[in-house]
């Protein structure tokens, strides 16, 4: 009788170390605590009308993040292992005309301590992909007057080494860039007229300017 008791309580002991055993392994697999984005400020980008072709330049400013640590249990608030050292941010692109724009990944810099918040910047957009046109627009004006819809992705890992990530929206805006074109008769014209040049461009080559939005094919009369 005894030895029957011995061994079911050897058989008890074992199972119940097994069970702690899995139980440990799956929440050592895990990270303690959770990011989250408290606020998001993605400042409008400023263009303006550049050189004689009326190509725009961009003013960009970055954006910024307000972070929250978020421990899990009662043992996670405590610093430095669970502290999140923020790494990068993945954000991709649906604009309000329908071009398509690749993915991007920019870097994140700073650290939200455990049980508290945090900031960073970080480049919502390249200059270059400001300058990619759409169907609609003329030549030069790229992005400009365009919004974006933003799908975000903040990484960052803890001290202790667990990864950790959190994904948010976003609205990026571009101010409409002003500038005036039109066709020109003459002067720079290789071929008589030439289509999305400024009036000052024009008449500064020689050239006649036919007025803001005229184009070489709705002219009424054709250049000399």
């Amino acid at each position: 009788m005894r030895n029957y008791t011995k061994l079911l309580t050897l058989t008890v002991v074992l199972a119940a170390a097994g069970w702690f055993a899995g139980c440990n392994s799956t929440i050592d697999n895990e990270p303690n605590v959770v990011l989250e984005v408290q606020t998001l400020t993605i400042t409008p980008i400023t263009s303006s009308a550049d050189g004689p072709n009326g190509s725009c330049t961009y003013t960009i400013t970055l954006a910024t993040g307000t972070f929250k640590n978020l421990p899990k249990n009662q043992y996670a608030d405590t610093s430095p292992f669970n502290d999140i050292i923020l790494n990068s941010v993945n954000i991709t692109y649906t604009w309000d005309d329908g071009v398509v724009q690749s993915p991007i990944s920019a870097g994140l810099g700073g650290s939200v301590p455990a049980g508290g918040t945090g900031t960073a910047q970080f480049l919502a957009i390249s200059n270059q992909a400001l300058t990619v046109d759409g169907p609609n627009d003329p030549a030069g004006t790229g992005r400009a007057g365009h919004s974006a819809s933003l799908g975000l992705t903040f990484n960052g890992v803890t001290v202790s080494g667990d990864a950790v990530s959190t994904s948010t929206g976003g609205t990026l805006q571009v101010n409409s860039c002003t500038v005036n074109l039109g066709a020109c008769c003459g002067g720079i014209a290789s071929n008589g007229c030439t289509d999305f040049v400024s009036n000052d461009a024009c008449t500064s080559g020689g050239g006649t300017y036919q007025g803001d939005n005229t184009t070489c094919a709705t002219l009424p009369n054709s250049c000399p």
